[in-house]
């Protein structure tokens, strides 16, 4: 119960969609977001750097000696085998590190690689419950995590800001400090805007390629997935026409909205068949080479 409070107080636009799944499915979901997301708040929410590594460290431990740990229990509720597999959760871990060591990323590369890392991994995760062992159709899996990773960024520049970090790639948008990026002048906020409007661009392609494959997706799971994915992409459209500035508040899809969105989706879910599934892009997979499950 606690992994179903916590997904509708943080995860809104995946809560409304699993109530699109089976209730084991849905349980599944609550407890790996619910897995997933304390994860990030210790990293997160910790005083300082040393406090982070520290308490991470304490639950790598945990999870390698199979011991108990505030995190790892809230998955007890769960079958085993839709815990998350040790080589995805090393990637999701590696993300986190990196945002406790956080130096601002160089180039596009760099973003997608920790989007794959925080996001992507937790694609896979789902494909893990949703019983997905194809591998051509997890390639699309991380590209709909990476896709929403990259709205989450575009989305939360100012909050990142006052953690001491700034995703925005210095190709995109130049050298800049976080408190440049909480204090922006009229130029910053301007150049911010164009990095953003970039980064929406560049979701908007993981989006399409991950909507090649949603409707190959087992009975009962691919309703869910696309409602969020469509919820998701929203959330891009929107901060589009949203100028950048000081105390900038969080974009979000309100209630007629979301409501007017799924009865769309059903809509064209009721009428639609399925195709042959087209060929994964690799390219998208450039910067990922070498990394699990991906198409390079």
């Amino acid at each position: 119960m606690q992994n179903k409070f916590l997904m509708r107080k943080y995860g809104k636009t995946f809560y409304w969609a699993s109530f699109f799944l089976d209730k084991p499915k849905m349980n599944a979901i609550f407890s790996i977001y619910s897995f997933c997301r304390k994860i990030d708040d210790l990293v997160d929410e910790a005083k300082n750097t040393k406090i982070a590594s520290r308490e991470l460290l304490f639950f790598m431990r945990a999870w390698n000696q199979d011991r108990s740990h505030p995190i790892i229990n809230v998955l007890k509720n769960i079958p085993k085998e839709s815990w998350p597999n040790p080589r995805l959760l090393k990637m999701f871990l590696n993300g986190q590190i990196s945002d406790i060591k956080f130096f601002s990323f160089e180039s596009e590369k760099s973003l997608i690689i920790y989007c794959y890392q925080v996001a992507g991994t937790v694609g896979l995760m789902i494909c893990d419950i949703f019983g997905v062992k194809d591998k051509k159709m997890r390639y699309f899996a991380i590209d709909l995590g990476i896709a929403m990773q990259l709205i989450n960024i575009s989305r939360d520049i100012y909050e990142d800001s006052l953690r001491n970090r700034n995703y925005l790639p210095k190709s995109f948008v130049g050298k800049y400090t976080s408190n440049e990026i909480s204090n922006p002048t009229k130029g910053v906020a301007k150049k911010i805007d164009i990095a953003r409007k970039k980064i929406i661009d560049l979701a908007n392609i993981y989006f399409a390629s991950a909507n090649e494959a949603i409707d190959h997706l087992p009975k009962g799971s691919s309703l869910a997935v696309k409602l969020a994915s469509t919820l998701y992409q929203q959330i891009g459209y929107k901060l589009i026409n949203t100028k950048y500035q000081k105390n900038e508040k969080r974009c979000y899809v309100g209630i007629l909205s979301k409501l007017l969105i799924t009865l769309k989706i059903i809509s064209l879910y009721l009428v639609s068949f399925q195709s042959n599934l087209k060929p994964h892009k690799r390219y998208l997979h450039k910067h990922l080479a070498k990394l699990p499950d991906v198409h390079y």
